[in-house]
């Protein structure tokens, strides 16, 4: 309380200064550095990277050694030049080894890879982790370290985490996480996995009883396979898959207390599974195939309850042609239907089968709000041998910025509003045929335009299509 109250008065004295420019007071204003309290100055330093906030300690006496018990640090091993590394050591030594228990941790962040030594024997690294659960840390990420493996055990036995990152785990060297550890204060998890397979990473998430937060990048699948995922307390799920194994093909999902999907996913992958409280979902698919059509259709079927909605869609760059919709089935094929989706964002080829689609989303998504379309196409389209240009042009509406690239419309829960978007989609659409007569009550008549929006939209936040 008596730290706040200070950052407060130093904030009113400092806007005083500033207010009274040119004044003949204004020195008897003004404060210096030697009159904030070590508290507020701590907390400053906290913000810098570890290696400027050492830097301080020649400023004065006094700053010698308040870079120290700075609650944040850093140790970024290619800061310094290999031919330093006894500064480097020196640094670690006087804020973490020698730091009293009195002043906690809050945040370690260590990326040694550069230092053989430290490749080739964990036992520093372990020191520094022995250390940091000493003083109740609470946030770790590393990266680029092989030793994460070595050291898996030190780091589950830091029972403060709130949140932890690390890097590929090798499984040449892995035979499993360990197990009968005591993060049950553990919200935020990252993983970066090479080759791991459902049962090490089932164990790992069954044991995380208080995890909510999981960011999970799959590199290679080359040898196992992860069939599934299983939490009952993921509320939001980041996966990105980078695997072209055939055999890994088929997700699925058992996250009763989802919120927030984000998927990348280079190729295609057939999830499904159940995310009944499931609010918003982004998906960006890479180097989708044609084939890949009606499981794309089924996905979208088993997140169809959301409220916001962001689908990314990319060919393989061998198509000559746009791939059939990823919406557009004919009545009666399992369209899927949304009936809580307010907000709406597509990034894809928009040809013109997919204007179709987008009439058709307009009439099974009833409580629909706003719709953002962005046409994207790889321009190699336009020069590879057997590809037509034309084929890959835009049908979108033009914009208010003159061209076709954007649209972004509001207010499509007023009737007029939403007929209006709909003949408008249909004048660039080439197709004779159309399935759905309009059905929507008439409203008074307002305001209404097609637009580029250079931001994302008020209440799509998770949508990136800009």
């Amino acid at each position: 309380m008596a730290s706040s109250s200070s950052s407060t008065a130093i904030a009113m004295n400092l806007e005083t200064v500033f207010q009274d420019q040119g004044s003949p007071k204004k020195k008897a204003n003004q404060i210096s550095l030697s009159d904030l309290p070590d508290e507020l100055i701590i907390t400053i330093l906290s913000l810098l990277p570890t290696r400027t906030a050492a830097r301080t300690s020649v400023l004065c006496r006094r700053f010698h050694h308040l870079w120290e018990a700075s609650p944040s640090l850093q140790f970024i091993s290619k800061d310094f030049a290999l031919a330093k590394i006894d500064h480097f050591v020196a640094m670690v030594d006087h804020a973490l080894i020698r730091r009293s228990p009195s002043q906690p941790l809050q945040s370690l962040r260590l990326e040694l890879s550069r230092y053989q030594v430290f490749l080739r024997h964990n036992s520093f690294v372990c020191s520094l982790l022995v250390q940091a659960r000493s003083l109740g840390l609470r946030h770790l990420t590393i990266e680029n370290s092989c030793n994460v493996v070595r050291v898996l055990p030190t780091i589950f036995s830091i029972d403060s985490l709130e949140s932890l990152s690390l890097p590929i785990i090798i499984p040449y060297q892995f035979n499993g996480f360990p197990s009968g550890f005591g993060l049950t204060c553990l919200r935020s998890l990252s993983l970066r996995l090479y080759q791991i397979d459902s049962a090490k990473l089932h164990q790992l998430l069954s044991e995380l009883c208080s995890l909510e937060d999981l960011y999970l990048h799959i590199k290679s699948m080359d040898r196992f396979i992860i069939s599934s995922l299983s939490s009952q307390t993921i509320r939001k799920l980041h996966l990105t898959i980078g695997t072209r194994n055939p055999e890994f093909n088929t997700l699925r999902l058992f996250l009763p207390s989802l919120e927030l999907f984000h998927l990348e996913n280079l190729g295609f992958l057939h999830i499904h599974g159940e995310v009944p409280l499931l609010k918003r979902a982004l998906i960006s698919l890479y180097e989708v195939h044609a084939e890949d059509v009606n499981a794309v259709t089924k996905m979208l079927n088993c997140i169809s309850h959301v409220e916001e909605l962001s689908l990314r869609v990319k060919e393989y760059w061998g198509e000559k042609n746009p791939i059939p919709s990823f919406i557009l089935l004919k009545p009666g094929n399992n369209m899927p239907n949304f009936p809580n989706l307010k907000h709406l964002g597509v990034g894809r080829c928009f040809h013109e089968h997919d204007i179709e689609a987008v009439i058709m989303m307009l009439h099974e998504c009833p409580v629909l709000e706003s719709v953002k379309l962005v046409h994207e196409v790889r321009k190699s389209h336009h020069t590879e041998i057997g590809m037509k240009a034309k084929d890959w042009e835009s049908k979108l509406p033009l914009n208010d910025d003159g061209n076709y690239r954007y649209a972004y419309c509001t207010n499509l829960h007023l009737g007029e509003n939403r007929k209006e978007l709909v003949e408008l989609l249909r004048k660039r659409s080439t197709s004779k045929s159309f399935f759905f007569e309009d059905k929507m009550e008439s409203s008074p008549p307002t305001f209404f335009e097609i637009k580029c929006h250079k931001g994302p939209p008020v209440g799509f936040g998770i949508c990136d299509l800009c």
